[in-house]
């Protein structure tokens, strides 16, 4: 098997949407859960739960799939890539947020290592662009060289982050902020959703043949592992002190 059959499960979607869409509001739904804590986190104490690389290329990632949901709800009138194409909407809107906060409130922490501690607003702007403009052009460039037009693999590729980059981070913070365990706990479930099997999760009900395989279930049960892991770790941190604007880079 070289790969998925895009037209197959694009058919799907257009042909059975009282399959797909359920299963696209469970896969989808617990990105939305996992943004808005981040969102209420960040606006409450200046303080980003997600490394500033993940919001970069989920805008990238989620702009791509904005073009291309667009494209297909007019190409195909499917009102699940209506949905689909509003929810990546939805995603781009808290991520040019999060960069935003990240910039202003964050900037040394995020980039302080490399533009020393007097990061300016537009040196630190400056590197959010260029990470979003590099991840796009290397999605893109994904999308062409493998003529792979739904781009279904890599739309797979922010679960696993959303698995993988808050345990790392908080690992390397050695602390938590208020609503951190929550966050953990649903991105617990949000990994569970996106690996379940065919006639539960959407990736192996859309092309079963493809995606049902034991190399799928393996990365589920790596990305569980580490999103567990982090829960547990989560939960034993102390609760961070308030930080104060010069430690930050506020302003």
């Amino acid at each position: 098997m070289n790969g998925y059959d895009a037209d197959a499960i694009i058919a799907k979607f257009t042909d059975e949407p009282g399959t797909m869409l359920p299963l696209m509001a469970l896969a989808m739904g617990f990105g939305f859960i996992q943004y808005v804590h981040c969102a209420i986190i960040t606006h409450r104490d200046d303080v980003s739960p997600f490394p500033v690389y993940m919001h970069a290329y989920y805008l990238a990632h989620d702009f791509l799939f904005v073009l291309l949901f667009r494209q297909w709800f007019f190409e195909y009138d499917s009102i699940a890539f209506r949905v689909v194409w509003a929810g990546m909407v939805v995603f781009n809107l808290f991520e040019v947020y999060s960069l935003h906060q990240a910039v202003k409130h964050e900037r040394r922490r995020f980039f302080g290592h490399w533009f020393g501690p007097d990061v300016t607003v537009r040196q630190a702007a400056t590197a959010v662009v260029a990470m979003a403009l590099v991840s796009f052009v290397f999605l893109n460039t994904a999308r062409s060289f493998l003529d792979d037009k739904l781009m279904f693999c890599v739309f797979i590729s922010t679960n696993v982050m959303m698995a993988i980059g808050p345990a790392l981070y908080t690992f390397q913070r050695k602390d938590r902020v208020r609503g951190s365990v929550s966050l953990a706990f649903f991105i617990v479930l949000g990994t569970i959703a996106t690996f379940l099997p065919t006639g539960f999760g959407m990736y192996t009900t859309g092309d079963p043949a493809y995606f049902s395989r034991p190399w799928f279930y393996l990365l589920g049960g790596t990305c569980l592992i580490v999103a567990v892991w982090h829960l547990s770790v989560v939960r034993r941190l102390p609760l961070r002190a308030p930080a104060h604007a010069d430690e930050i880079g506020r302003g």
